[in-house]
């Protein structure tokens, strides 16, 4: 089969004639019809993180079914499906993780793209259980990001959001998580960082969980643009606030570093005057180290932080005493349970999700992965850009 094949660090080859994959018992074959370009795939490119070679890279992946194992059930050839990149190894989900119901932190986590061959390629085998069938209404080349752009800040807003004292102080804790009465509904959000990720992140708090404000943060204003497109109700140029305080960030250490930081996280609290400058969740999405203070700064007390994006050096200086003082829940989050694969599956196929904003570039092919890589690292890519495999 064709295969976008990664042999070593920036070794990326198209080979038209890879090893199909095997095929267990419970397994379906997959055509892979699009996949998703993900910051991820784009580390393992670099370098950044390690693999073992020859890796198939990708994980987004929307497809067709081609053929069903002896034991595979709840699918049909044909069938249009989204397969998650992350999904349990273990027997029966019997391990410690997937018994608490945390299915996307199995302790033999399958990792598509990264540990295992992914979806840059005509085909494909995975679990049928794993496999989720979608409407034909979806497009493919926009149902491929369902996987991880969409389903990660979806699970990061339904289930990491909530401040644990108050699901203990709630008659009906359960209610808190239901989407009719989700605990962000008339809430306000902060999102730092409006890529592949932020985007999703700013459309689903505002559309689907029904945020009364979602402020979107970055340091472009086209991104900014696009984050209004998808939702947001203000908007924030961290760059622009500290030229126009003539502020150099970079250059500062110690107590004026962390009064700049406060100033800005006041700026993007003030978008909120009319509930008293309540930020009740800030969701950090740009995978930048130094943002996470700002994100603490501009939490509200006994308020959440979500660290979404990856981040791939430490914060360089922060005085952790603010989450003491502010009383903040601190979470992090991966990928999506698979229980909660079908609630996203349905919002998509209900429209409320704008997988038609998000996707925002459709014209690369698998012959032109390395392009579309390049473009990723250069700034060309506003949303999400998704490719084309045959």
């Amino acid at each position: 089969m064709k295969a976008a094949v990664l042999y070593g660090k920036e070794e990326l080859n198209i080979v038209s004639d890879f090893d199909d994959p095997i095929m267990g018992s419970s397994d379906v074959l997959i055509q892979s019809k699009y996949v998703g370009l993900c910051s991820t795939d784009r580390s393992l490119y670099r370098g950044f993180v390690p693999f073992k070679p020859p890796l198939i890279i990708g994980h987004e992946i929307a497809g067709v079914v081609e053929d069903l194992g002896a034991s595979a059930t709840g699918l049909d050839v044909g069938d249009h499906v989204i397969i998650p990149p992350v999904y349990p190894g273990c027997e029966n989900e019997t391990c410690s993780s997937c018994k608490e119901g945390l299915t996307n932190r199995c302790k033999k986590s399958v990792f598509i793209g990264h540990g295992v061959h992914g979806g840059d390629a005509e085909l494909i085998a995975v679990p049928s259980k794993y496999t989720f069938k979608i409407d034909e209404s979806v497009p493919l080349d926009e149902a491929c990001i369902i996987p991880d752009a969409v389903s990660t800040p979806f699970h990061a807003l339904k289930s990491r959001s909530v401040p644990p004292h108050i699901i203990q102080h709630t008659s009906n804790p359960n209610r808190l998580f239901d989407r009719k009465s989700h605990w962000l509904q008339g809430k306000n959000v902060v999102v730092f960082g409006v890529g592949g990720v932020g985007g999703p992140t700013v459309n689903l708090a505002a559309k689907y969980f029904k945020a009364k404000n979602v402020v979107a943060v970055d340091i472009f204003n086209e991104k900014l643009e696009f984050a209004k497109n998808l939702g947001a109700t203000h908007t924030v140029n961290s760059k622009t606030y500290f030229e126009e305080n003539n502020i150099v960030i970079n250059e500062l250490s110690g107590r004026d570093k962390a009064k700049a930081i406060s100033g800005l996280a006041r700026h993007i609290s003030s978008h909120l005057a009319e509930d008293k400058f309540q930020v009740d969740c800030v969701l950090d999405c740009s995978g930048v180290p130094d943002t996470f203070p700002t994100a603490v700064e501009t939490a509200s007390k006994n308020r959440t932080v979500i660290q979404v994006g990856w981040p791939p050096k430490p914060v360089r200086e922060f005085l952790n005493q603010k989450i003491m003082d502010k009383y903040l829940t601190i979470n992090g989050t991966w990928a999506c349970p698979m229980n909660e694969m079908k609630e996203i599956v349905e919002a998509v196929e209900a429209n409320t999700v704008d997988l038609n904003l998000l996707v925002t570039n459709k014209d690369y092919t698998l012959d032109r992965l390395e392009n579309a890589i390049h473009d990723l690292e250069g700034g060309k890519i506003l949303g999400r850009a998704t490719i084309s495999i045959v």
